[in-house]
Parts: structure tokens; C-alpha cells; sequence
């Protein structure tokens, strides 16, 4: 089947008035980006404990049913010789035990994880978009069966006839298309950390909510980068994006200001075009797809295909133009000949008269609501530099979070490698930075010098 685009598809998808002249933008019906919604009323995922049940439960494909202390309590009550009079000091043991003040389930174990209720949609929607873009599922399932399977065995006997009694049911098919990834550079090194993280009871409490959140920002910074090369991307490797350290000095110089927060912000200020560029490019005869830019590129690859792409795709941003009446800025927009593809060129002129129209008429408001979902979620890993503005902070808990991840249970790494490895889930550090580094991990005894080269330096495990 070849890749064609269809005009009826696009005006079904963004509902084009007879006469051609209006349309409506939808996010999401025909390619998921990213799980943010453009609506100032939505409110921003802030924190991910708010979702490590659903995405657990998502991954080990169950469907937890929520279990409240009465209920709880009857169904241990059944199997168990309780003395008369005793029944409310047994409902209290269970309480204390197995829920928090506000009456909800704690997450002693990852059994227990999965009962944690999210309950708004915002969140639901960023739990779906982690399971689908980070890592293999069949793998990541592996990894919460084993670490159940140990961690239960660990439990002590009220622990372990609480979880008989949680009754999960199996998972429902999804009713909503999966989110897609446009970027395959972290999902290997994601699978290592969650299996590393979900390997005892303290990691899985101390870690798997930093994991997740740590992640879900370098996975979606990777990903609006990637977007922002178009049909040039990599969709294998990171691109260089530079953190700074909480407590050292920086400048306007330093690769932490110039390829650092900067140039993300101004990147995902674009996301939504972005998103509305992949719906019309997949506009497609039959569903064929899922097509990202990257996709697109390979596909005008093929012999004959370019000139054909690029038309059809023309005509498409011909009728979408057609449908924006109000923006005259978008009607000065010119296309621009580039040397990788006439499909490349034509990709490029719709973004733009995408974008242009967004930031130049009232639909801006939905345009930044989308992008500033994630541009809040990011603050906490920002810190204001005074002139230099907001950098990417790395405090000294995420350094040591990330120094965990890395070397896992190796005795030692080299100090190179540790750098690498950081590079690898999407962390840049220049000289000065990693200079920095090295001194934190000398004031907790980390380092083993047999030179001072840095292959011949060592970090030791954490414990």
C-alpha cells in the first residue's frame, strides 16, 4: 500500500465547511504527539505520583478495582477468625496499615501501587503517552512481573493476604489510539533504569516517581527537538541539551545557556503546529500510517516517490490556507526551495503556515495553552541564573539519582563512562560542569583515583 493523501479525509478530520473557507482544529484523532491539551482550563501535570498507578497497572495490563477500608476489611474478615468485639481494632490495623488519612491506599508495595487512583484526565492522558513512548511494553511487563513476584515474597503475612484480597481484573482493550514516538534514543536506557528501580522495595519508593518524571521530560525535550530538524531528524541518538549545576556559577557563554533551556523553550513554543502538521500528514487513503517527518523522509526516499509526495501534500496545505481567511501574515508566506527534498521543502511551507497563522490570530490562546503544559511541567528542573535567565538545573538529589541509574550495581564506574552514560538519557554537561561533578563525588568519597586522567578516574555505587 502507498502512502496517499486524501482530500476527504482531511475535511472529515477538520470538519472544512462546504464552501472551504473555515475548519476546526482537532489534536490527536489521527497521530497522538504529545498528551497536553489546548485549553486554558486544563490544568498542568505537575506532579507523576498522581499517575504511577495507572501507568503500572497500564504496563502490567490490569485493571485495578477500588478498594475502600470497609471493603477491605469485610473481605479479610471472611477469612479470618476475628474475637468478638475485636472488629473495629482489626478495621483500625488494616486502616493504619494499608491506607492514608484522606482514606486512600498507600503504595507499600507494587500491588498496592496500581490501586492509586487517577482520577483527572490530564493525568490519565500523560500515564497512556509514558507507557506508549518509553521503552518495549512486553519488556517492561517482564520487569513488573518479576519484581512483583520477589517483592511478594518478601511481604510479611498481612501484606501478602491484603494483596490476595485486591482482585484485580484484566485489562480492558484501550478505546483511543496510542501516542507516537518520535524519538527511540532513550527507550533502551529506560527499560535498564525501570528494571533497575523496580528491583527492591526501598528503590521502587525513593525512585520510581523521580523516573517517571525525569523521563517524561527528557523523552518529550528529545522529542520537540527531533520535531524541530523535520525530515532531517535521528531518530536513535539524543541531541545535545546542557544542564548546569545548582550551586556553581554560569554565564552567557556556557553551552548551559546557549543549548540549554533557551533554545528548548523557544522550540516548544511550536509544539502544536507541529502536532496539527502530523494530523494532515496523515490524512491518508485507507488509515495507512502512523507518518512522522522522519517516516516521510524515507518514504520520499523511494524511487519516484518525492515529487508525488511533495504534490500531494500541496495540495492539502492549499486547502488549508483556503480555510484561514483572517490571517494575512500567513498569506505573505513563500516556499522555500531546499536541497534535501522537494517533499522537505513542501513540509516546511505548511509548518509555517501553520505556526504563522496560530501566533497571528485569536487561536493563539490555544496554541500556547498547548505548549505551556509542558513548558510549567519543566520548572522543576529550572533555576533563574539572574541575567542569563532560566538554565536546566541539576540539584544535587537528581545528581545523585542520576549517578544511581547509571552505574546500578557495578562497584565502580569510570568517571567518563558516568558522563556518557548521562549523555545517553538526554543530560549534557560541559568542562566546567563536569569539573563540578568530580568535586561533589570527592566530597562523598566516590571518586578512586589511579590518575588524573579522567579514564583513570572511577565512581563508586552509591549505596
Amino acid at each position: 500500500m502507498k502512502y496517499r493523501l486524501s482530500i476527504e479525509s482531511f475535511d472529515k478530520s477538520f470538519a472544512v465547511k462546504e464552501d472551504g473557507r473555515k475548519l476546526t482544529h482537532y489534536s490527536g484523532n489521527r497521530f497522538k504527539l504529545f498528551p497536553f491539551i489546548a485549553n486554558n482550563n486544563s490544568v498542568p501535570v505537575y506532579d507523576l505520583g498522581s499517575i504511577v498507578g495507572r501507568y503500572i497497572s497500564q504496563v502490567e495490563k490490569i485493571n485495578p478495582q477500588q478498594i475502600t477500608v470497609e471493603e477491605l476489611t469485610a473481605r479479610l474478615m471472611e477469612d479470618t477468625e476475628i474475637a468478638p468485639g475485636a472488629e473495629e481494632l482489626f478495621q483500625q490495623v488494616v486502616k493504619s496499615n494499608c491506607f492514608d488519612r484522606n482514606g486512600k491506599i498507600r503504595s507499600n508495595n507494587l500491588r498496592m501501587i496500581t490501586q492509586i487512583p487517577c482520577e483527572e484526565s490530564s493525568a490519565r492522558k500523560v500515564a497512556d503517552y509514558l507507557v506508549d513512548v518509553l521503552g518495549d511494553e512486553e519488556i517492561l511487563k517482564i520487569s513488573v512481573d518479576r519484581a512483583t513476584a520477589i517483592l511478594e515474597e518478601q511481604s510479611n503475612v498481612l501484606e501478602k493476604f491484603i494483596i490476595s484480597k485486591l482482585d484485580p481484573k484484566p485489562l480492558p482493550p484501550r478505546d483511543t489510539a496510542t501516542y507516537q514516538r518520535i524519538t527511540n534514543a532513550l527507550h533502551k536506557k529506560y527499560e535498564e533504569d525501570f528494571e533497575y528501580v523496580l528491583g527492591s522495595r526501598n528503590r521502587i519508593s525513593d525512585y520510581l516517581i523521580p523516573l517517571l518524571e525525569f523521563y517524561y521530560f527528557t523523552y518529550t525535550a528529545q522529542a520537540i527537538l527531533q520535531l524541530n530538524r523535520f525530515l532531517a531528524g535521528d531518530r536513535d541518538n539524543c541531541i545535545p541539551l546542557y544542564f548546569c549545576l545548582d550551586w556553581e556559577k554560569t554565564s552567557l557563554n556556557r553551552l548551559c545557556y546557549t543549548q540549554g533551556w533557551g533554545m528548548l523553550q523557544e522550540k516548544t513554543k511550536s509544539i502544536f503546529a507541529h502536532a496539527m502538521v502530523h494530523k494532515i500528514l496523515n490524512q491518508t487513503e485507507e488509515d495507512y500510517g502512523p507518518v512522522d517527518y522522519i517516516t516521510l523522509d524515507e518514504l520520499a526516499q523511494e524511487e519516484g516517490e518525492d515529487h508525488r509526495i511533495a504534490e500531494e501534500i500541496k495540495v492539502l496545505t492549499e486547502r488549508y490556507r483556503n480555510a484561514i481567511p483572517d490571517c494575512p501574515k500567513m498569506k505573505e508566506l513563500r516556499r522555500q526551495y531546499s536541497a534535501k527534498s522537494e517533499t522537505a521543502a513542501e513540509v516546511r511551507f505548511l509548518f509555517e503556515s501553520v505556526r504563522t497563522q496560530f501566533e497571528n490570530t485569536s487561536r493563539n490562546r490555544v496554541y500556547t495553552a498547548y505548549a505551556d503544559k509542558f513548558s510549567e511541567y519543566v520548572k522543576k528542573y529550572l533555576k533563574r541564573r539572574g541575567r542569563s535567565g532560566m538554565m536546566l538545573n541539576l540539584t544535587e538529589e537528581t545528581l545523585i539519582f542520576l549517578t544511581k541509574v547509571c552505574i546500578k550495581d557495578q562497584e565502580m564506574m569510570r568517571l567518563n563512562d558516568v558522563f556518557n552514560e548521562f549523555e545517553l538519557r538526554g543530560v549534557y554537561l560541559d568542562n566546567i560542569s563536569k569539573e563540578q561533578v568530580m568535586r561533589y563525588y570527592e566530597k562523598l568519597n566516590l571518586i578512586e583515583k589511579k590518575s588524573d586522567s579522567g579514564d583513570a578516574q572511577y565512581v563508586k555505587r552509591i549505596l
